[in-house]
């Protein structure tokens, strides 16, 4: 992967439906969601890693042992949704040639998928991997859309409107792990019964 590609975890979400934070959720006895994703992009080759926190999980985060291309961002107004993350954690993307964007929610990437959707990037579109017809996580963004999120400044947009624009490149996955999100304590305990959590 070239040098100056970045990715974005969007992990200051206020996991009301969870009721207990996301990012810090265990995919086994030792890793979190957040530390779990950041190793898949580390792998991956990413240069930069940008990871969105609220104040509740920042104590949590600042003991992770993560490499140096890490920066943690603080989002001090969650309850403003997605895109204000979103926008916050792009500035820090800006000069970057490509950004992944990745939610927390989704513990199930790795660096395969995230190289995959790598190899169909282009300067003038935007990449999303798809199973069965349905778009997932991660997307990849070219540099020009990077700088439409941070100019837009508007917290009543979603990446879609921002997207609309462009050309969409599908790149087809071979599994549904691209589409499985952990919202819910439901969720949570079908996919990590107890006996996984045990495992390092």
């Amino acid at each position: 992967m070239e040098n100056n590609v970045s990715a974005i975890i969007l992990a200051s979400g206020l996991s009301e439906r969870m009721g207990e934070p996301k990012a810090l959720l265990k995919w086994n006895g030792t890793t979190t969601f957040l530390e779990k994703i950041i190793n898949e992009f580390v792998h991956a080759g990413c240069s930069k890693i940008i990871c969105t926190l609220n104040r509740k999980i920042e104590n949590s985060c600042s003991k992770f042992n993560v490499p140096n291309m890490v920066k943690f961002v603080m989002n001090e107004h969650p309850e403003w949704g997605r895109f204000h993350s979103l926008t916050i954690a792009s500035q820090e993307a800006i000069v970057s040639d490509f950004c992944f964007i990745q939610n927390v929610d989704n513990p199930f990437v790795n660096a395969e998928i995230i190289e995959k959707i790598y190899t169909q990037r282009s300067f003038d579109a935007w990449c999303s991997p798809i199973y069965n017809g349905k778009g997932g996580h991660p997307v990849l963004l070219p540099q020009i859309i990077i700088q439409k999120i941070v100019q837009a400044q508007n917290n009543y947009l979603t990446l879609l409107d921002i997207l609309k624009p462009y050309q969409r490149i599908n790149v087809e996955i071979n599994s549904d792990v691209i589409l499985r999100n952990i919202n819910t304590p439901e969720d949570y305990a079908t996919y990590f019964p107890k006996s996984t959590l045990l495992k390092p």
